[in-house]
């Protein structure tokens, strides 16, 4: 399936899935009155459910913060800290 194919067809099932969600009925219910097989149903909320999770992987990896150099973090800082950040063996002291 083309990217765009599936970019529309998940569009149009995404759409349905939210519309059964919010109708109270069951999975099965549901596709009977729409004459939708439960199969192609689950199949659907399968790949949006893995879209989504490749999207967030993707966003995790355009990470916002830069790695600073390991001697910037050993200087030597005269001034009390207004507050410390401990995770593990990193710590992070910040100055007002």
């Amino acid at each position: 399936m083309s990217d765009l194919k599936h970019d529309v067809t998940a569009e149009r099932w995404a759409v349905l899935i939210k519309e059964r969600m919010e109708s109270g009925m069951t999975v099965r219910e549901w596709c009977h009155d729409r004459d939708i097989k439960e199969s192609r149903y689950y199949y659907w909320l399968r790949i949006l459910r893995q879209d989504a999770v490749k999207e967030k992987e993707h966003r995790q990896q355009v990470s916002p913060f830069v790695e600073l150099p390991a001697d910037i973090c050993r200087e030597q800082v005269f001034e009390p800290a207004a507050a410390v950040i401990r995770k593990g063996n990193i710590t992070k002291e910040i100055l007002l």
